[in-house]
């Protein structure tokens, strides 16, 4: 009895595991094609199941992604003279798609550029 327990186990374990990995995929495919059919400006970026982080040091990265793919930017300010910029987004190149969520992050100094657009339509996130 014990044996078909653990074996049952390791095949939801298992099903579980290749589902991670298929939707990790299905969301690099998704950030990648994006990526390329709009012409947005590629950066370092980590895939997960639930989301795409992208990482730059760039404002114009999360600025072109914000004027092709729209979302909510949220700043938080690190007290460090560091201001935190996020976008979170979807990804989908094609209209009326809509891909994996997609999250640009930019820190930018406190003597740093934001574009308007950005600035204008950032809410503030408390620490």
């Amino acid at each position: 009895m014990t044996t078909q327990i653990t074996e049952a186990a390791r095949t939801t374990e298992r099903e579980a595991f290749h589902k991670l990995i298929a939707a990790r995929k299905r969301n690099d495919n998704d950030y990648e094609t994006t990526v390329n059919v709009l012409n947005l400006p590629s950066a370092a970026h980590e895939v997960d199941a639930d989301a795409v982080r992208v990482t730059s040091a760039d404002i114009d990265v999360l600025a072109a992604w914000l004027f092709e793919k729209g979302g909510t930017v949220s700043q938080l300010d690190t007290g460090f003279g560091v201001t935190v910029w996020t976008l979170s987004t979807n990804a989908g190149a094609d209209e009326g798609r809509v891909g994996c969520r997609v999250l640009v992050t930019v820190p930018v100094p406190e003597s740093g550029w934001v574009p308007c657009e950005v600035r204008d339509i950032a809410v503030a996130v408390k620490a």
